[in-house]
């Protein structure tokens, strides 16, 4: 029964390890999702071809989830509300951010996107979305980072933790 009992902590903290090292990588997929986005609300912006709704919904169409899921919101609230663009992007980002893996400075910069839509010209709109981006590559590039440096030591640290609380209790 001791066994059972330390096969099951060895499990259950490699399986805490193997979650928490997936987490890293999970925020530079969706910190990626948010750039590629960005880009085609840039790109409709700039060739003004669209509604934003109509842009917004179609880059909800393109994009992966969880990003996705923000875009459909925003679209819909875009054609539901009569808040301002800003307002309401900072309002669904707010909703929906428990379900992403980004920290905190990352939501500050996708929050930074919404700051001037509908309120200023295509162009200027263009360019706080080019800064934007590149805010967000640098970012992605931490993260990355950061994925690299602390995945495989949580997995290690983990199985560690979990072989040493198992030789303990036996």
């Amino acid at each position: 029964m001791k066994w059972a009992g330390a096969l099951f902590i060895v499990a259950a903290s490699l399986f805490i390890g193997w979650h928490k090292s997936r987490s890293y990588g999970e925020r530079v997929r969706q910190i990626r999702q948010f750039e590629t986005a960005l880009m085609m609300l840039e790109s409709s912006i700039a060739y003004g071809a669209e509604s934003m709704e109509t842009a917004v919904r179609a880059i909800s169409n393109t994009i992966e989830k969880p990003a996705d899921r923000i875009f459909a919101v925003f679209a819909e609230e875009l054609s539901n509300s009569e808040k301002s663009a800003e307002d309401l992007w900072s309002d669904v980002l707010k909703k929906h951010s428990s379900g992403l893996a980004l920290k905190k400075r990352d939501l500050q910069i996708v929050e930074q996107a919404g700051c001037m839509l509908g309120t200023v010209t295509q162009t200027a709109e263009a360019r706080k979305l080019q800064l934007v981006l590149k805010q967000l590559e640098k970012q992605r590039e931490e993260a990355a980072t950061e994925e690299k440096k602390l995945s495989g030591m949580t997995r290690s640290v983990s199985l560690l933790f979990g072989l040493m609380t198992a030789i303990l209790l036996l």
